[in-house]
């Protein structure tokens, strides 16, 4: 079994820029990063390849792709493929 000093769950920017200044600040540190998105090269969006025209939605009532959503979910969260401009729109 691994031991780690840190697990940080989320990979998004805020995880992996905790998970970078814990390399430069106690790199003696054991530090885990997980997510449950897919790797990047595996990403991809039903809606964006025409399979579909909204999010998919489960008995419950929760939308979104299972296991997880790959334009939100995966390393780099959703500003994987952002510009840099965060848009806040209702």
């Amino acid at each position: 079994m691994n031991k780690y000093d840190v697990i940080i769950v989320g990979a998004g920017p805020m995880g992996i820029y905790m998970a970078y200044e814990l390399m430069l600040k106690a790199p003696e540190k054991k530090v885990l990063l997980i997510d449950r998105g897919r790797d990047i090269g595996k990403r991809n969006c039903p809606i964006l390849a025409g399979k579909v025209k909204q999010c998919p939605v489960d008995k419950r009532g929760h939308s979104g792709c299972k296991p997880a959503c790959s334009m939100t979910c995966g390393f780099g969260g959703s500003g994987a493929y952002s510009d840099g401009k965060f848009n806040i729109t209702n």
